[in-house]
């Protein structure tokens, strides 16, 4: 008991960090993002907060298709509570951190911490290749003459989709495990669920490329939907691979003025790169907001059925 309660208090913990962390998030930016705010219509805002909205829920079922091939047998709001909740994570230094919450709160659907964090980690790789290959897809078939001179980054991207071949992707895994000093034996994930998260992954690409251009086309006129798709994902791959920075702050603004280098002035791909970053953090406070009411549905019908049976034991 002494050490389930040290767990929640741990848990609880690490929740109120991450949580007071995205507050200075959102509170840090204010003043930069509101003068960006200027140069746009209430229309391009709602619909690209829309789309990062509608992204992290895409981003879950990804998450949720490869946790199912590894034990998680939970409903769709369930898993979407899981994962809501543990993308705050990323706003503590390190990108294991939601890593890490997810395992923890995947356990308290019975799943176990070595075949929790399995999942986690493929699913983390599958947002990473894809993202790579959207980016370099993107930026490549976009930028006109591009392909002829950079043909060899869609053979890059197309080498870097072998991660995802399940023998390649279960040696990945294994190493991740002995970069953590984990002894146990990391579970194995079929082509099926692989293929399924990837594509909800890749729809999460596209309907965040959606959000960058809603906002490009009225800072910088005449911007092409694909180009902005490309951008953002090679964007954010840099930003993710900044490991020391809370959710990439700063590497991902650096790599949008480069990737929109061809179609906006470094002041326009700036704004949206500032814009965009605090409506993603934005949806991570309604993803938060639903997570913690999904939770408390859930308790709530589990609370009277305890009080309707006295001698059922107390929730965990």
């Amino acid at each position: 008991m002494g050490a389930v309660r040290m767990s929640k208090a741990l848990r609880w913990g690490f929740l109120a960090i991450a949580v007071a962390l995205l507050g200075w998030a959102v509170v840090s930016q204010w003043d930069a993002v509101s003068a960006s705010l200027r140069d746009l219509t209430w229309g391009a805002i709602v619909g690209a907060l829309a789309a990062c909205i509608v992204a992290l829920g895409i981003n879950a079922m990804s998450w949720r298709a490869v946790m199912r091939a590894i034990g998680l047998k939970a409903t769709v709001p369930e898993a979407m509570r899981v994962f809501l909740l543990s993308q705050i994570g990323k706003y503590v230094p390190g990108s294991v951190w939601p890593v890490l919450a997810q395992a923890e709160f995947a356990r308290d659907h019975g799943v176990s911490r070595p075949r929790a964090m399995t999942g986690s980690i493929v699913a983390m790789v599958v947002g990473v290749v894809t993202a790579a290959i959207v980016g370099s897809a993107g930026l490549v078939l976009a930028v006109p003459g591009a392909l002829a001179a950079y043909w060899w980054v869609l053979v890059v991207a197309a080498g870097l989709a072998t991660m995802l071949v399940p023998p390649v992707l279960a040696r990945l895994v294994a190493l991740a495990f002995r970069l953590t000093r984990r002894t146990e034996e990391p579970a194995r994930i079929g082509a099926g669920p692989l293929l399924a998260s990837a594509a909800w992954s890749v729809l999460m690409w596209a309907v965040l490329g959606l959000h960058a251009w809603l906002l490009l086309r009225e800072l910088a006129p005449g911007s092409d939907l694909l180009l902005a798709t490309g951008a953002f994902a090679f964007a954010w791959l840099v930003g993710f691979l900044v490991v020391i920075a809370p959710a990439g702050a700063g590497a991902r603004e650096a790599a949008l003025v480069l990737a929109l280098g061809s179609v906006a002035t470094p002041a326009q791909a700036l704004s949206l790169a500032l814009v965009s970053r605090f409506l993603m953090t934005a949806a991570d406070v309604a993803g938060l907001g639903a997570g913690i009411a999904i939770g408390a549905r859930r308790r709530g019908p589990a609370a009277t059925a305890r009080a309707a049976s006295p001698e059922a034991p107390p929730e965990a």
